[in-house]
């Protein structure tokens, strides 16, 4: 899964170590740091998703639950609900 927000692109895979975790990779170290702190952020070999962690499941819900509170609705101002169902 791919989440893109203003400050940073997200990759979300399947942890092939453990099932109970899933491992995230981001173009933005700070952003990574910013969510999941205290977990140890690593560099990988891709050019643009540069950092990774892993994270338990229930750490990234928290997380998304964070990115979800801090999205600013007055952007998508120019949409309306009549326009979608077009």
């Amino acid at each position: 899964m791919k989440i893109q927000t203003t400050t940073a692109d997200f990759l979300i895979e399947k942890c092939e170590f453990d099932t109970g975790c899933v491992c995230i990779r981001s173009n933005s170290q700070d952003e990574l740091f910013r969510f999941f702190g205290s977990l140890e952020i690593n560099l990988t070999q891709d050019t643009h998703f540069t950092y990774e962690v892993r994270a338990c499941k229930q750490e990234f819900a928290n997380a998304l639950i964070v990115m979800v509170k801090e999205i600013d609705y007055s952007e998508f101002s120019e949409f309306s609900l009549g326009m979608s169902l077009v």
